[in-house]
């Protein structure tokens, strides 16, 4: 007895049938490889905001009561300033670290953070005291940041959006040495969306 083979258009078929699982395969695949891209930016945006909120964090809670001269030196600039209608962002001194050479205190640095082009900058000089060449050191961040937003607890108990405004005028001996006594910060991610943090100043 002869054995019966496939006909061409049972070929045909088959053919279509693998080619078609073999699609919806791919396209399936396509689809895992596009999530798991997709968790892993996720995943990279909130890794980089807690790194960012860490380090926001230890320079407010090192902050230090100590004015600075300002770039031209023709005066000087509270220990931490901040004023919007300026900057959507704050300067501050802050401890850098073990005495240097021996001194009986930490050595100072001053920093600030603010919001440039969607950037969130972190800058950072050696001494707190800078001229207009003392090099700096530029660290983004965050990227992708809709809005940077601090706000400041008084010794009152209020909320302020500038610092240290008018409760510097009545600090006597204190004057530009007048810390908050904590920071709410807002970031808005383009990711993550809107976070906000609470510190505690240090001092």
């Amino acid at each position: 007895m002869r054995e019966r083979g496939f006909t061409l258009l049972e070929l045909l078929v088959a053919l279509f049938i693998a080619a078609l699982m073999f699609a919806m395969g791919y396209a399936a695949l396509g689809q895992v490889v596009r999530q798991r891209e997709s968790v892993r930016a996720e995943q990279q945006a909130v890794d980089d905001l807690q790194r960012a909120l860490r380090v926001l964090t230890l320079d407010f809670a090192q902050a230090a009561a100590r004015p600075v001269r300002d770039a031209l030196g023709r005066g000087s600039e509270a220990a931490v300033l901040a004023d919007p209608r300026i900057s959507q962002g704050v300067f501050l001194t802050r401890s850098a670290g073990a005495p240097v050479l021996g001194a009986s205190r930490p050595a100072l640095q001053r920093v600030s953070w603010a919001l440039e082009g969607g950037d969130l900058v972190r800058v950072s000089w050696p001494a707190p005291d800078r001229t207009q060449t003392t090099p700096e050191r530029r660290r983004v961040m965050l990227k992708d940041l809709r809005r940077l937003q601090f706000r400041f607890l008084a010794p009152t108990g209020e909320w302020v959006t500038e610092w240290p405004g008018r409760f510097d005028a009545d600090a006597g001996a204190a004057q530009g040495r007048l810390r908050p006594r904590a920071v709410e910060v807002t970031l808005e991610d383009a990711r993550i969306g809107v976070v906000r943090r609470l510190i505690e100043v240090g001092g």
